[in-house]
């Protein structure tokens, strides 16, 4: 399975969306109910922390995940964050998705989620 590359801009300031991947809580609330990109999962192991622009991890399950967090110029405030996931994992797209809107102040309903996901499969 090879790394991939995902980019998405998001028009909110660098802290706010590097709280959004790494806040244990916030993280629950887009990436996996289940799961801790940071200080919970131990299938997940943090290699590298620079905030607020860099997170390395490896996983058993997915091997490396690299995200990145890079203010750019632009969005209604100013400045937007541009985040770089690069991992095997084929989802990142849904995923920042809901990072976003979770950030926006949109819960993620999980059951429709898990729903969709059961449909795709």
């Amino acid at each position: 399975m090879g790394s991939r590359t995902v980019v998405r801009v998001i028009d909110l300031p660098r802290v706010i969306v590097w709280d959004g991947i790494v806040d244990p809580v916030l993280v629950e609330g887009w990436f996996d109910p289940l799961l801790r990109l940071v200080g919970g999962e131990p299938e997940l192991v943090v290699v590298e922390r620079r905030d607020p622009e860099l997170l390395r991890l490896r996983s058993r399950r997915w091997g490396a995940i690299e995200l990145r967090a890079e203010t750019v110029q632009g969005g209604p405030r100013g400045t937007s964050t541009r985040v770089l996931v690069a991992s095997a994992m084929d989802d990142w797209e849904e995923r920042l998705d809901r990072l976003e809107g979770l950030l926006r102040g949109h819960a993620v309903d999980w059951r429709a989620v898990r729903s969709a996901e059961r449909r795709a499969n």
